[in-house]
């Protein structure tokens, strides 16, 4: 079946298509090893969307949504949007962004954090447009470096 113009989790037969995007969009090697495997570990935990937007069976976007289950109640997280240039500018990043907003909410989840890098600026101007503060909270990140 074609899949067309249309916000559906993806497939394991996607997964290079997957590493493609990311690398272009975020400009950074990713192993495909690793993409097949973080896939496999989402595919087991029903917490974990990778959602992809299909244009003629062509995965052309991608976002992943996780749910997290805290004492406070249940808050989502928004990882790696992410489309390809060509397709940028036809409203698919906020398809799949309303795609995983529909989960958190069915899943009654508080908050949804979403995490974009600084050099994104473009991402952020649609962020702010669906809604999203950047001035509410403050993410500190740590690099942990291992010794080899």
């Amino acid at each position: 079946m074609e899949r067309d113009n249309i916000v559906d989790e993806i497939e394991e037969r996607d997964l290079e298509r997957l590493q493609q995007i990311q690398q272009e969009v975020f400009n950074n090697i990713t192993d495909y090893e690793k993409v097949k495997t973080f896939y496999k570990e989402a595919k087991e935990n029903k917490d974990v969307h990778i959602l992809g937007y299909y244009i003629k069976d062509n995965l052309v976007g991608t976002v992943t949504i996780h749910i997290l289950t805290l004492p406070s109640g249940k808050d989502a997280t928004i990882w790696d949007l992410a489309v390809k240039e060509e397709y940028r500018r036809l409203g698919i990043a906020t398809k799949l962004m309303n795609k995983a907003e529909e989960i958190a909410l069915g899943e009654e989840t508080k908050r949804i954090w979403l995490f974009s890098g600084f050099y994104r600026k473009g991402a952020h101007e649609l962020y702010r447009r669906l809604g999203y503060d950047e001035n509410r909270d403050k993410a500190f990140v740590k690099t942990i470096e291992r010794e080899n």
